[in-house]
């Protein structure tokens, strides 16, 4: 019988450990190019109106490959990972809150609004996680709405979405800050973009850590 010793384990191990990383990596690439081409769709779009339901559509169906990649780093890949439903269901009900979280920041405006808009996103991020966090374990999605393992993971995805926003929307505002970064001749909010997906590589790195731990 052929057995397989410390070294060739170990060897295997380094190769998920190595794959685990690559689909991080593809996933938030994925998720910080539908919320760059959503937000650029959108802004300053009426709520109800083709161009805001084209942007919603956009980031979506990125948020779906996103959580299919996300229950691969988790769970191996596999076919039936994850119900088509449950993907669909989590991905429109975070679009659903990246939406509203425009939708508050705009509505109150400056960088106070954006502020306030960060704080109630983080928030809301607990539930949504957690209940992501319930799929991806294949428990039921309401087993638990609110799980304190995600309360990080969520206070670090708003923070990178405040600044993102901040850089995107109040850019004046952070000149200073950007010129003496050695940023002076670079797009605030595309600086905003890379920074929020560093922020989002964190993020899923604790969520991926916290279901594979569940």
């Amino acid at each position: 019988m052929t057995t397989i010793d410390s070294g060739e384990r170990s060897s295997l191990a380094g190769v998920r450990v190595t794959g685990q990383t690559l689909l991080m990596v593809g996933f938030t690439l994925v998720e910080t190019l539908a919320l760059g081409l959503w937000l650029t769709l959108v802004q300053g779009e009426p709520l109800i109106s083709a161009a805001s339901a084209v942007g919603f559509g956009v980031l979506s169906l990125g948020l779906v490959l996103k959580h299919a990649l996300a229950d691969a780093a988790v769970n191996g890949l596999s076919v039936s990972a994850l119900p088509g439903r449950q993907i669909l269901g989590v991905s429109v009900a975070e679009a659903l809150l990246w939406a509203l979280w425009l939708g508050v920041a705009e509505r109150l405006g400056g960088v106070d609004g954006i502020l306030v808009a960060g704080g109630l996103f983080a928030v809301l991020l607990v539930p949504q996680h957690t209940i992501e966090d319930n799929v991806v374990r294949g428990v039921g999605p309401f087993a638990s709405v609110v799980d304190i393992g995600t309360v990080g993971a969520s206070v670090v995805e708003a923070v990178g979405a405040t600044v993102w926003l901040l850089l995107a929307f109040e850019s004046g505002q952070f000149s200073g800050l950007l010129s003496a970064l050695g940023l002076a001749g670079v797009d605030p909010a595309a600086v905003g973009l890379a920074a929020l997906s560093v922020v989002l590589l964190i993020e899923h790195d604790i969520g991926v850590a916290l279901a594979r731990a569940g």
